[in-house]
């Protein structure tokens, strides 16, 4: 591990900031606990794996403190479905209110409800960088009254919680009903309830309200009404919710939550439950930190409800998991504008960190301290104790893309060694790390780089001499032989050589160029060649 340096990474101070507090506060919290909220209602993207991932690094620097901790990821699962998400089906238009954890699964039955599904996703994701997180669902903590002690003092003392709210953001309307939305017994809408009456027990409310949702599956507003039914609902039993403005209080005081972090566009909502969390619930609100969102190019907020979703998985396709953590950890102050053409530049700075930790590179003092400390960050604090190859992705773009479908693995490998990114010894462990690798870059090749085969005049003479070449490719077995040998076949079929190389090259890897025409073509293998090149003809 490089020497430390004075100078604290962002998480590090973070961390500390945290650890000192509690220990300040001394109110005998033994694991200390860091948040993070999912909204369910539409496909995660690397928005809302951002503030997952972030909360877990500021675990590992608890972790790193010698501190007990714990990451806890939170789904909203009962928040209501204002919107249904481009690419998902149009009935779902007629859920609209609903709460997402009682909304069917629109991608079938691979899950209990619409919430359980996109939460899955990103566990999923979080599952595949290794991120170790306890997930707790909104649906099932109402339901089984953990919350039940803090949700019953924000009810009994709502005319206070309301006058909080107004003095925070101007907001008078729950000075005049309560926190809280029940769930309508007879229509099952959640944000059409307006609740107005607490005995102590049961919640009275009228399902008289409106919203104005949209259906962009369908391009459409949908105008969503209360039903009219009124009635009451046992808070005890999970039939109804906290407005979110009390919502992240209760479940900070219930879970004993020290940090969560918070995007920009939700500040006022977190003002308003610090307030209530500390007054009402009498627990000191977690230490915060506010980040900007990722933005789509062009400046647009990336968003959940839209069908091309920029999702982590998405990235996982091409990038590594360090790259992908590498977006998290690097900075939160400072939206960024993102998009998939930016992996490659993520994976080539991964390289980077390695050359700084590995002393490879130098850097100032400053610099020096924070990139080594990002480094370990991405690998969660336990780096590599030896470096592993470090191959530009480009250069892996560029094998993938001449890469022959038989032997492609040797191919790979022995092409690295001859351009010195291996030294010729290579272990099963590095090969399998430079073999994953290509595999994300030859993902990237298919989907954004894949060449289109140039046509090719394969008449006269020119079909002459890919006739004649099939011959000698037959007899030859060394390649740098076989590469005078094509200079051969096109002197004595009247072709230019240059035209020559340029057609099999067509023919083979859809350029005009590409490597040493003779050692590539033994090295793919003589039957695969003759094959493509008898296509031609």
């Amino acid at each position: 591990m490089p020497e430390r340096k004075a100078y604290e990474f962002w998480i590090d101070s973070v961390a500390k900031k945290v650890v000192d507090r509690e220990r300040q506060l001394d109110r005998g919290i033994e694991v200390i606990r860091t948040e993070s909220g999912l909204g369910a209602s539409g496909i995660p993207h690397v928005g809302s794996m951002s503030d997952a991932v972030r909360s877990f690094g500021i675990s590992l620097g608890i972790q790193d403190l010698g501190e007990k901790n714990e990451y806890i990821s939170f789904s909203d699962s009962l928040d209501g479905l204002r919107k249904v998400p481009s690419g998902m089906p149009e009935w779902l238009e007629k859920h609209i209110g609903e709460p997402v954890s009682n909304i069917p699964d629109p991608f079938g039955e691979c899950h209990k409800s619409y919430a359980d599904h996109m939460s899955g996703l990103l566990i999923d994701a979080l599952e595949r960088v290794g991120i170790k997180f306890k997930f707790v669902t909104a649906a099932k903590f109402y339901k089984e009254g953990s919350l039940n002690d803090q949700v019953g003092k924000i009810l009994k003392n709502s005319q206070r919680v309301g006058e909080i709210i107004k003095d925070v953001t101007g907001q008078e309307k729950y000075t005049a009903q309560l926190p809280y939305f029940a769930i309508c017994e007879k229509c099952g809408k959640v944000y059409t309830t307006r609740s107005h009456k607490f005995d102590g027990k049961k919640v009275f409310y009228k399902c008289d309200q409106e919203f104005v949702g949209e259906n962009k599956a369908a391009g459409r507003k949908v105008t969503v009404k209360g039903c009219g039914h009124e009635g009451s609902v046992d808070y005890t039993r999970g039939e109804g919710k906290l407005i979110w403005k009390a919502d992240f209080a209760a479940r900070w005081a219930a879970l004993k939550i020290s940090f969560e972090a918070y995007g920009n566009d939700i500040e006022e909502s977190v003002k308003v439950n610090d307030a209530i969390c500390r007054e009402i619930l009498g627990f000191e609100p977690p230490v915060h930190i506010m980040y900007e969102l990722f933005l789509e190019k062009g400046g647009k907020k990336i968003s959940k409800s839209f069908g091309n979703v920029f999702t982590p998985q998405v990235w996982l396709n091409y990038g590594t998991p360090q790259s992908l953590l590498l977006l998290m950890f690097k900075r939160f102050q400072g939206a960024r504008e993102l998009d998939v053409t930016d992996i490659p530049k993520y994976m080539d700075e991964v390289n980077h960190l390695a050359k700084i930790y590995y002393k490879m590179e130098e850097a100032d003092d400053r610099d020096m301290s924070n990139l080594s400390r990002l480094f370990e960050y991405i690998n969660f604090l336990k780096p590599p104790k030896k470096n592993d190859p470090l191959v530009p992705y480009s250069v892996m773009t560029e094998i993938a893309k001449i890469l022959p479908e038989k032997n492609g693995e040797d191919f790979a490998v022995e092409k690295l060694t001859e351009f010195g990114y291996l030294d010729g010894k290579v272990t099963e462990a590095t090969r399998k790390i430079v073999l994953g690798r290509l595999g994300l870059a030859k993902s990237w090749v298919d989907d954004f780089e894949k060449p289109e085969f140039l046509k090719v005049e394969v008449r006269g003479e020119n079909k002459k001499a890919i006739e004649d070449l099939i011959g000698v490719i037959e007899r030859s077995s060394d390649g740098e032989k076989l590469q005078n040998e094509i200079f051969d076949v096109a002197k004595r079929n009247g072709v230019k050589p240059m035209v020559m190389f340029r057609a099999v090259y067509r023919i083979l890897v859809g350029a005009d160029r590409g490597p040493r025409l003779g050692p590539y073509i033994v090295e793919c293998g003589k039957a695969e060649v003759i094959e493509k090149l008898k296509r031609a003809i």
